[in-house]
């Protein structure tokens, strides 16, 4: 799946299509060639999304752990290390709706 596609879908998966296209259209940058999976990108798009939409944090998380997995291969995601693991935690926006 490509970035575009991953980041479109974390966004919809929160806000909807009106909500993606307007975080989308303010906030896709070129990415920066030391971050080829987007997550620089995913930061700055899950920051707007946060403003867009508050008060839903638990969706904003799942989305980002859901991309997260995204990235893994077969193998990492039958049996994660610890590593791959604590990756993924740090990944994950701070808060909750809860």
């Amino acid at each position: 799946m490509s970035l575009a596609d991953r980041m479109i879908r974390l966004l919809w998966a929160v806000g909807g299509e009106d909500v993606a296209e307007r975080v989308l259209t303010a906030h896709w940058r070129v990415l920066p060639s030391d971050d080829p999976a987007g997550r620089a990108l995913r930061g700055r798009l899950v920051e707007a999304l946060r403003r867009e939409v508050p008060g839903r944090s638990d969706e904003i998380r799942q989305a980002v752990l859901a991309d997260e997995l995204s990235l893994l291969d077969d193998a990492e995601r039958a049996a994660p290390s610890r590593a791959t693991v604590l990756a993924i935690i740090s990944a994950l926006p701070a808060g909750s709706s809860s």
